[in-house]
């Protein structure tokens, strides 16, 4: 990906929400390589920019702001990159942004894009989450796009029921699916020590608040709590904090009791690669979270999936519905502690792998914004 580097650095090297998959995989995998933490925002170090970015001078930084990666070049101010009124986008050239899902965090900038004519790569469009406003956010943001890279093959066929051009949804499977068989992850050992882990098996436990159901987080809670008492004897509990939608607070503070009363680790934060070497090595994830769909698969790790907020997404046969019932949940742990269930574990395709998803991303990419496509008037595709 080196050449998308350098490509990109003389295309258009105010870099600003420009993080094309390439270079946010390259960025994520080795990120202590290619830049250095400085207050709360990392800075291409000095030995990487005469190869990354020729002769331009000044810096190139990269923020995580609520779970979205920015990329800025000479920018280090990086909130008023989120102005409502896109102030910043107003006066700054770009040739395209890239968007990555649905979350709401970025839907202000993908309006303030489009009503500026900037075109928008969107990734991941056309999924279901039918329990979460991250549904109707995805599909809004997927009709102020011009190019779509999308999972599966359902979800290209969704995105053109949307009115979008055939020719502009590509299916390249999903760069997390990749990135979970590529990034260099922790050994079992430097996992127990980076964590202070005891050395005993272990599931992961990863819960979000469903946002559009009437379904009461506290109830379900319990249930899920319930159901890992029946465990606990014999098995450690890793908990993972939950994101920032509505009701994450009530989540928080109950794991928080639960796991000082029962001392497990409850890690509020983790990085990438952190996170998927503590699935590597568990007997299982359990929650509601989308990597348990898209990414686990992918190291033949199971998922029990609980409740609506992944209903109607595309899932491989690693991954067990259940409903936020402490006897379903009990059920679907047994279920997958069986020898029988986990030998036929390494024979469970992910639906969302594909080889080379990177690649054909940096190649799709790199016509777009060569072609003539980036500047016409998207029409709506009438089926």
């Amino acid at each position: 990906m080196h050449g998308f580097l350098r490509y990109l650095s003389l295309h258009t090297w105010i870099l600003s929400f420009l993080y094309p998959p390439g270079f946010l995989f390259l960025i994520l995998k080795n990120l202590g390589k290619y830049f250095e933490l400085k207050d709360d925002i990392y800075v291409l170090k000095n030995e990487y920019k005469e190869k990354y970015l020729g002769n331009v001078q000044g810096d190139l930084y990269l923020k995580n702001y609520k779970g979205l990666f920015i990329f800025s070049f000479g920018e280090k101010n990086l909130k008023d990159f989120i102005a409502k009124d896109g102030k910043y986008l107003y006066n700054n050239e770009f040739d395209a942004i890239i968007l990555l899902g649905d979350r709401y965090e970025i839907l202000s900038v993908a309006i303030a894009a489009a009503i500026q004519n900037i075109p928008i790569i969107h990734l991941h469009g056309g999924e279901i989450t039918l329990g979460n406003y991250d549904e109707f956010i995805r599909h809004s943001i997927t009709k102020m796009s011009k190019l779509h890279l999308v999972s599966t093959a359902e979800y290209r066929k969704r995105v053109i029921q949307l009115g979008e051009n055939p020719n502009s949804v590509h299916n390249i499977g999903s760069l997390g699916a990749e990135n979970s068989l590529t990034l260099p992850l922790l050994s079992y050992e430097n996992l127990l020590d980076r964590f202070q882990l005891e050395n005993r098996e272990y599931f992961v436990v990863l819960f979000h608040p469903e946002t559009l159901t009437e379904n009461s987080i506290e109830n379900q809670m319990v249930n899920l709590l319930e159901a890992i008492d029946i465990y606990k004897k014999n098995y450690n509990f890793i908990f993972i904090g939950s994101n920032s939608d509505t009701g994450s607070n009530i989540i928080y503070n109950m794991l928080n009791d639960y796991t000082n009363k029962n001392n497990f680790k409850f890690l509020t934060s983790v990085k990438s690669e952190e996170y998927l070497s503590l699935v590597k090595y568990s007997k299982g994830l359990i929650g509601n979270s989308s990597s348990g769909l898209i990414e686990v698969p992918s190291l033949n790790v199971p998922t029990i999936n609980i409740g609506d907020r992944q209903k109607g997404r595309v899932r491989g046969k690693s991954v067990i519905d259940v409903r936020a019932n402490k006897e379903e949940i009990d059920k679907a742990i047994k279920t997958i502690l069986t020898k029988e269930y986990r030998s036929k574990l390494k024979d469970m395709r992910n639906p969302y792998y594909q080889e080379k998803s990177l690649e054909k991303a940096y190649q799709i990419i790199k016509e777009f914004l060569n072609s003539q496509n980036i500047k016409k008037l998207k029409e709506f595709y009438d089926l």
